[in-house]
């Protein structure tokens, strides 16, 4: 599925990519974009990360956006299109195409995650104090 853009008048329409072009491709279905929900699931377990599925929603409440975050990350669907995986971590939304962007998107959070915060001495797997600051001398 595409999303219209605003082209000057006279201009060609962009060519739709190939299929199998290394493109991704946002999913048809909301049955598409729970499959690929799951499949991202399996994806964080593999990786070690605690999940907790729900309703067209993941919640992975270990993982944190940045020092003081203590909500951790959630990752949902949506019924109505555009269909796509949801990304929701420190106030931004993220969309993603499938389980392979998001986990890559979510992948050095879980880097983060596997070592102890210099900050707030927090260890590894265990989420920072709310109050945590960054080690000035690593940002």
């Amino acid at each position: 599925m595409s999303f219209p853009t605003m082209l000057p008048i006279g201009s060609p329409a962009p060519a739709e990519p190939a299929a199998g072009a290394g493109v991704s491709v946002w999913p048809a279905t909301t049955a598409a974009a729970a499959a690929e929900l799951a499949r991202l699931a399996g994806l964080l377990a593999e990786a070690g990360a605690t999940v907790v599925p729900a309703a067209d929603t993941l919640t992975i409440p270990h993982l944190a956006c940045g020092p003081g975050d203590t909500a951790g990350v959630r990752v949902r669907t949506t019924g109505r299109a555009p269909h796509a995986l949801y990304i929701i971590a420190a106030g931004r939304i993220t969309p993603h195409a499938g389980a392979d962007s998001a986990f890559a998107d979510l992948h050095p959070l879980l880097e983060a995650a596997a070592r102890p915060c210099e900050g707030c001495d927090a260890e590894a797997g265990t989420p920072c104090n709310p109050h945590c600051l960054p080690d000035p001398s690593t940002t």
